[in-house]
């Protein structure tokens, strides 16, 4: 019999373990990969629900929905030029529930509401549920909304609450909850004696961010789960400075008046989704918090 080294055997068993461990490795992502594609690709049509669509939605089989891809993880375009994001997903989901497919068209945020008042939109992707938009929207929420005020990693400015805002350059989304928002904190500032907010809008939130890299702003105020992801992917651009876990409302899909009974069916849709599963794999496959989710999607449930 011939010897073998006990040196030799160990770097042997040391070389099945590694190849063992990364065929494990392999079989895990192949795992991972194999649910994010099962999560869309085997959701089936609910009948009773797909029934109950309107008739003018049924008939055509299409909703056109209007998306301002303004930013990762909700919705944006990406490296194909394709549509993508939480809320693409979501929303197709549940289209497919409802025995429908869903034409995304880019739409500016202020073109948003507009383009729903006139016909052009079926649904808005997606909008903050405000008491003053139930007039033209109806909303189906799916996730609350915090606030984060973000800053350069390499700024000296402290920011730990919205008074610690006055005299500085702040950007904001156009046409967002934060504009008026940002009103009352700046006469609240000169109540005080000290200096406005120097307030710039822009039109995505992704522009808004971006002014901090041009140093166009010192504080970019945008929605938690905006500034919390693009601060954890791009340490070395963002920082969040402040972050207001809750605020008085969430986001959803947008239909107008004559679409309530969309609204109503496609709020039975989404809950069967998160019955299924697919609500909190879409969560997860996003890197949003599931404590941000709202399961049950309540139709136009803003508190202000």
């Amino acid at each position: 019999m011939r010897y073998i080294p006990f040196s030799t055997l160990r770097k042997a068993r040391a070389f099945l373990i590694k190849s063992a461990l990364a065929a494990v490795a392999l079989l895990m992502f192949q795992a991972a990969q194999a649910e994010d594609i099962a999560t869309l690709s085997t959701i089936k049509t609910d009948p009773a629900l797909a029934a109950m669509v309107p008739k003018i939605y049924r008939e055509r089989g299409t909703l056109v929905a209007g998306v301002n891809p303004d930013v990762k993880p909700i919705k944006f375009v990406d490296d194909d030029g394709n549509f993508a994001g939480f809320t693409p997903d979501l929303l197709s989901a549940a289209a497919k529930v409802l025995n429908l497919k869903v034409e995304l068209t880019q739409t500016s945020f202020d073109a948003l509401i507009p383009g729903l008042s006139s016909g052009r939109l079926d649904v808005l992707l997606s909008l903050a549920d405000f008491d003053s938009r139930h007039k033209v929207v109806t909303f189906i929420d799916y996730l609350d909304m915090g606030d984060t005020l973000i800053v350069s990693p390499k700024s000296t400015v402290a920011v730990h609450s919205y008074s610690d805002l006055c005299g500085l350059q702040v950007a904001l989304p156009r046409g967002s909850a934060t504009v008026p928002k940002s009103t009352e904190i700046s006469k609240e500032c000169v109540k005080s004696g000290k200096k406005p907010l120097s307030v710039a809008t822009y039109p995505d939130s992704n522009m808004t961010l971006l002014s901090l890299s041009t140093g166009a702003s010192q504080v970019a105020w945008v929605d938690s789960p905006v500034g919390n992801y693009n601060a954890s992917q791009f340490p070395e651009k963002y920082k969040v400075a402040f972050y207001a876990a809750l605020a008085p409302y969430g986001i959803g899909f947008g239909t107008d008046q004559n679409g309530k009974q969309l609204a109503a069916v496609m709020q039975l849709a989404l809950q069967k989704l998160n019955e299924d599963g697919v609500y909190g794999a879409l969560l997860k496959k996003w890197g949003l918090d599931t404590k941000d989710g709202r399961p049950l999607f309540p139709i136009n449930s803003a508190k202000l």
